[in-house]
């Protein structure tokens, strides 16, 4: 097959979109760290009349979310990381509800805030869990990245769970309860030779939070656990910068 023509800027975006799986052309701006919206908005339609992308209207408020189209896997298929399941449903990413939509849009946003922290002695490697599929001894299921942020010899691992405002407090419990219970079992400190990470949950208000600070703290001190470190914050911390983990 004979595949339309792409940039390496095209390229840089398709393999975004892999990662993140949809995102808005201000993200890509931060992500390429391009000034010109216009210029993107370019390289975007492009790709979506190549059949690469696919563009979602998000009519309510008149913008765009793009994700990645069926032939965008002849690029990507290429590369032995890229997992062929994923590649094979890319005709479905299109159709996904909104709220899933805007969930996935939003952990670029997480990384986005890590990387505006992020010191220029610093690493950071940031794994969504669209990148983490057929790894082993993840969480199951799994979160929704997997974060490192390496300086000099010392590297600071993190699970990652967002929770948006669909998500009733039963589910949020249950995973307090996995990541101590996963914790204890010792199958992360023996396969990868490495303290277990600790875990960040984003919750989608401050009412959420701190009904969740009461719960795990209830739970971790009947367990006598202090093995695991669980930090919390919100949606809108994350989204103004003024993140406050131990509030």
């Amino acid at each position: 097959m004979t595949l339309p023509p792409y940039s390496d800027q095209q390229e840089t975006i398709i393999n975004l979109l892999y990662q993140f799986r949809y995102l808005l052309v201000r993200q890509l701006m931060k992500l390429l760290n391009h000034k010109d919206p216009r210029r993107i908005q370019e390289w975007l339609t492009d790709l979506v009349k190549s059949g690469y992308l696919a563009k979602i209207k998000v009519d309510e408020k008149r913008y765009f979310i793009y994700c990645l189209d069926t032939k965008a896997r002849y690029i990507l298929k290429t590369d032995k990381d890229k997992d062929p399941t994923v590649l094979g449903r890319l005709h479905k990413e299109k159709k996904k509800d909104l709220p899933f939509i805007q969930e996935q849009t939003f952990i670029c946003d997480i990384f986005l805030y890590f990387l505006s922290k992020k010191t220029k002695k610093q690493e950071l490697n940031f794994f969504t869990s669209q990148e983490l599929r057929g790894h082993k001894d993840f969480p199951e299921p799994l979160p929704s990245a997997y974060i490192e942020l390496i300086e000099g010899k010392e590297t600071s691992r993190y699970f990652l769970e967002y929770f948006d405002e669909y998500t009733i407090h039963k589910v949020v419990r249950n995973r307090v309860q996995y990541y101590l219970d996963y914790c204890q079992d010792g199958n992360w400190q023996s396969n990868t030779s490495e303290p277990f990470p600790m875990v960040i949950f984003v919750l989608p208000t401050e009412k959420f939070k701190k009904h969740i600070q009461y719960y795990s703290t209830a739970v971790f001190d009947k367990n006598l656990s202090e093995d695991i470190e669980l930090h919390l914050t919100t949606k809108n911390e994350i989204k103004t910068g003024n993140v406050n983990w131990d509030g």
